[in-house]
């Protein structure tokens, strides 16, 4: 990195393509912070002597990788509140090509080294089984988006669940201040209907039932 990079505007979002970068990293971005730093802070002064332990690295690579996928459902569902309504009568069409591009990004890595060879595959199960029901409801607010499944990632953080109970506010707090930030971000970079054109480009209209085009309003 440059020194006038420090003061460059972050590249705008402006198609498909840049959508997925930005879901992947800022997925990446919120599962490491998570991992890292909460791990770095409980640990105290033992942290410089235990993030130099292969074992300990190697625990927190894992967590980092079992932790993705929900921080990706986090991320995409951020995204689909905030685009829903530049794709007024397609919010469905949308929703789909949302979630395909969740999916793709996983595509992007390979099975990481110690887990199941079917590790991707029920993650992309997951993910789209979790996202489903957020196409029928009005969009949470940020804050709350990881408050029904953040005890997942409590549990791949590879600290003592003894030591970590009281500390499970703690971690939520700390995804929601994050994911607050990647919204504030996305707000700042999103060309909005820019990107609901791209997305929608090659997708055929899908139309609602006259009951479910009432019910969704």
């Amino acid at each position: 990195m440059g020194l006038l990079d420090v003061f460059r505007k972050p590249p705008p979002v402006r198609c498909k393509g840049d959508l997925e970068d930005f879901i992947d990293t800022r997925s990446a971005f919120l599962i490491q912070k998570c991992v890292y730093e909460y791990s770095r802070a409980r640990t105290g002064i033992l942290s410089q002597k235990l993030f130099k332990e292969p074992a300990f690295l190697e625990a927190l690579s894992r967590a980092r990788w079992e932790g993705y996928p929900i921080a990706l459902q986090y991320v995409t569902e951020m995204v689909e509140g905030v685009l829903r309504r530049y794709a007024p009568g397609r919010e469905t069409d949308l929703f789909e090509t949302l979630i395909e591009s969740a999916v793709a990004v996983t595509g992007r890595y390979p099975v990481p080294e110690g887990f199941r060879n079917d590790f991707w595959e029920r993650a992309r199960g997951e993910l789209e089984d979790t996202l489903r029901p957020v196409q029928v409801m009005p969009p949470k607010p940020v804050k709350d988006i990881p408050k029904g499944t953040y005890q997942r990632i409590v549990t791949v953080i590879p600290i003592h669940n003894t030591l970590m109970t009281p500390d499970h506010e703690l971690i939520r707090n700390h995804l929601r201040s994050n994911l607050c930030r990647i919204h504030d971000d996305f707000i700042g970079r999103a060309e909005f209907a820019s990107i609901v054109d791209s997305m929608l480009s090659d997708r055929p209209q899908v139309d609602l039932p006259a009951v479910a085009r009432t019910e969704r309003g």
